[in-house]
């Protein structure tokens, strides 16, 4: 999380609690999407058996590979002079969003088969998420997407991306990956490692660019997804009143860390609400 001075660029009227709604509402679509699926399936224990026992060590090996990749990816982008910060983050934008809208593809998918509505109807959702996904990609790939609709997609896409992590892994894994996100975004922002890198004024307008942002606060895409993650792997696994135990928490967490961002210009966005986030099932499986 970051306070950002870019009053000129976005105005807000959001107020001084508005940074909860990106938070909040990137959760609730999370779990709608699970919720989705469980109503749909006769038997909820079940269907998220066979969903977990999909995943097994080549699919944790696999996400690590990618993830390493990426990262080298990522790297990679931002060094070549010649695309520049301003289109790499572009490009990246670009790619977030299109996972977005595949998630959801993807719920939609288990969703008609599990109704037994698989074709043709199945084809004609997924025809019209795919335009408005690569409409809003292309958008974002020519930096013409407004701010207003780039912090809506940034909801869903989180929302949606968090959801299917939290559907698809088993619940230790969930808190595995939370807390090394935990970790690693302590480290990154402690030791300044992306300013270093990118430079004072870039790393602003990196933020200002990747980010929920409105005139006075940022909150990265990488925090939501987590939050929609532990609220959605929550639900899946210990009910809804615990997955609503986990919202309320995160949202206190969420609070509790933008005062200390007052304070501080940059804060880690992850490890509050992560502890708070994974503490009621914590809690509900120890008793």
């Amino acid at each position: 999380m970051a306070n950002i001075d870019a009053s000129k660029l976005f105005p807000s009227k959001i107020g001084k609690v508005g940074f909860i709604y990106p938070v909040f509402f990137a959760i609730i679509i999370s779990m709608f999407l699970v919720q989705l699926i469980l109503l749909v399936s006769p038997y909820q224990e079940n269907t998220m058996s066979s969903l977990q026992s999909s995943f097994s060590i080549s699919t944790l090996v696999n996400l690590v590979f990618v993830s390493v990749f990426s990262a080298f990816g990522l790297y990679a982008l931002f060094k070549i002079k010649k695309i520049g910060n301003h289109l790499a983050s572009n490009i990246l934008i670009a790619i977030f969003i299109e996972g977005g809208m595949l998630a959801i593809m993807l719920f939609g998918k288990l969703f008609f088969i599990t109704v037994g509505f698989e074709s043709p109807i199945f084809l004609v959702f997924v025809a019209i998420v795919a335009y408005v996904g690569s409409y809003f990609v292309f958008l974002s790939f020519v930096g013409r997407l407004s701010r207003k609709a780039k912090n809506r997609l940034f909801i869903i896409s989180s929302g949606s991306l968090g959801s299917f992590l939290g559907l698809l892994l088993p619940f230790p894994i969930i808190i595995v990956v939370s807390v090394v996100l935990a970790v690693a975004d302590t480290i990154l922002i402690q030791k300044s490692l992306f300013k270093g890198f990118l430079g004072e004024a870039n790393y602003e307008k990196m933020i200002i660019e990747m980010a929920f942002s409105t005139s006075e606060w940022g909150i990265g895409i990488g925090d939501l997804i987590s939050y929609s993650m532990i609220v959605a792997g929550t639900f899946v696994n210990f009910g809804l009143v615990v997955g609503c135990l986990s919202l309320l928490c995160i949202l206190l967490a969420t609070i509790f860390t933008m005062r200390l961002t007052a304070k501080q210009k940059y804060v880690p966005g992850l490890p509050i609400a992560t502890v708070f986030g994974l503490l009621p099932s914590i809690v509900f499986f120890v008793l």
